[in-house]
């Protein structure tokens, strides 16, 4: 099996990111537009994300001072200033995430320039600076993507799932620092639930718990970027705060464990890529192609 570890800071054996999309209720004004106008307990479920989640992550992370990273819709920063300033304020990185959570791989390039636009200029007014971070709404990207990001200054994305630690993605305007995410590290899998999908169970915190530590297990054994996502109006619930809380004490009990940012591995990555000891992959081909690997 080829060894996919990265050699992490200060000796270092894993990097921990706990990263929270705080979508609030902009996902369904852009994907369900019939429902948000009619029914309003779904937009109100959603919005207890930045009513109510948000403060108690804030408050578990400073109860065991761990650092993390948000990625808001620019509509959420534009409707809930008070809240994504008070993230701003305590030093937490916050990247882009669409302007109503839409789907880019519906979008044309230009609408997906423009909502990029809107959203840097949301994120902006809040950040005193432009943002660097992104993560594309469900995690999925246009072929065109990547070169858009690095058109509009961000420095790195964390959408895709083709590996376990950073690497550099090869795009014709440069390079675009990965991040990599998987399903099974986010929380919407296991306990997302509206009147839409109820007939999808709700599935047991503990058996989420042993997930998310054995597939630790495996990055910390193989020098990964362990990549939990999660959403305020979801894991901000007390159940499932409590099963956070918990994954958390577990990788405390391991040593050598870089708690840290993605724009921390961001910038980390840049530095390895320099002299050349950060991989560097280009996109998939479009059709089936034969490239010996």
């Amino acid at each position: 099996m080829r060894s996919s570890g990265v050699v992490w800071p200060d000796g270092q054996r894993v990097a921990v990111c706990l990263t929270w999309d705080v979508d609030g209720e902009s996902a369904l004004y852009s994907r369900q537009a019939e429902r948000s106008r009619n029914q309003l307990g779904e937009l109100h479920q959603r919005s207890y994300g930045p009513e109510v989640g948000v403060w108690k992550i804030l408050s578990l992370l400073e109860k065991y001072e761990l650092p993390a990273t948000f990625y808001v819709p620019g509509y959420i920063a534009d409707r809930y200033v008070s809240v994504v300033r008070e993230i701003v304020e305590r030093k937490y990185p916050v990247g882009l995430h669409g302007y109503l959570h839409e789907s880019m791989d519906t979008l044309t390039r230009e609408q997906e320039e423009d909502v990029i636009v809107r959203a840097k200029r949301s994120l902006s007014n809040l950040l005193g600076r432009e943002p660097i971070l992104y993560r594309a709404p469900s995690w999925e990207l246009n072929r065109w993507t990547p070169d858009l990001l690095i058109k509009h200054g961000i420095i790195s994305d964390s959408s895709l799932m083709d590996d376990e630690v950073p690497y550099a993605l090869e795009t014709d305007s440069g390079h675009l620092i990965e991040i990599p995410i998987q399903w099974i590290l986010d929380d919407a899998e296991y306990w997302l639930h509206t009147r839409a999908n109820r007939d999808k169970p709700i599935s047991d915190p503990d058996t989420t718990l042993k997930i998310w530590e054995r597939e630790f297990k495996g990055y910390y054994e193989h020098s990964g970027c362990y990549v939990l996502t999660l959403h305020p109006f979801i894991s901000g619930r007390w159940v499932y705060m409590q099963t956070i809380e918990a994954l958390i004490r577990y990788i405390r009990k391991f040593p050598r464990v870089w708690w840290t940012t993605v724009e921390e591995v961001t910038r980390y990555s840049e530095s390895l890529l320099k002299v050349g000891q950060l991989r560097v992959k280009k996109p998939v081909p479009p059709e089936p192609t034969v490239q010996r690997r």
